[in-house]
């Protein structure tokens, strides 16, 4: 077992750790608050920003960042707080056990479609070959590579391009 499966095996055990202690629940609505605040950011940033250029006469593009930063950490935080909030209304039922289980499934899943991208990346032409070396010699990585490609080609086919 070389240096790279360590490496994956580590980082799949952060990513269980991290879904059993926060909950399927506060794992599902960190993902959506990040997935929707980028989506709402790069929607509505631009006429926040004229507003801001408008009503503080500021350089406009300090005000896109402002915008962005704004509404991308607005739906983030409401998100966050919506998932604590359904998180404590999941332990007063007695389903906090069930939402641990869950959240260590969701937290494995994410773990192996984020390290599948990252894989792909480093065994892409670009990448140096002391990696693509390392990824070859693996015996964890081309599971990942094969995943990552599925991802990759699905997201591509589901934004249309």
């Amino acid at each position: 077992m070389g240096l790279i499966d360590i490496a994956i095996l580590v980082i799949l055990f952060f990513f269980l750790v991290k879904g059993i202690f926060r909950g399927l629940l506060r794992e599902v609505c960190s993902l959506l608050g990040l997935v929707l605040g980028g989506v709402f950011a790069f929607t509505f940033h631009l006429p926040l920003a004229q507003f801001l250029q408008d009503s503080f006469n500021l350089p406009a593009q300090l005000c896109i960042w402002v915008a962005f930063l704004s509404i991308f950490l607005l739906v983030v935080v409401l998100f966050a707080v919506i998932g604590f909030v359904l998180n404590r209304f999941v332990k007063l039922i007695f389903l906090g056990g069930f939402n641990r289980l869950a959240g260590a499934i969701f937290g494995i899943i994410q773990g192996v479609v984020i390290l599948s991208m990252i894989v792909l990346a480093f065994s892409s032409s670009v990448a140096p070959d002391a990696i693509r070396g390392e990824l070859k010699k693996s015996q964890l990585a081309p599971p990942f590579v094969t995943l990552g490609e599925s991802v990759f080609s699905g997201s591509r086919s589901l934004i249309g391009r």
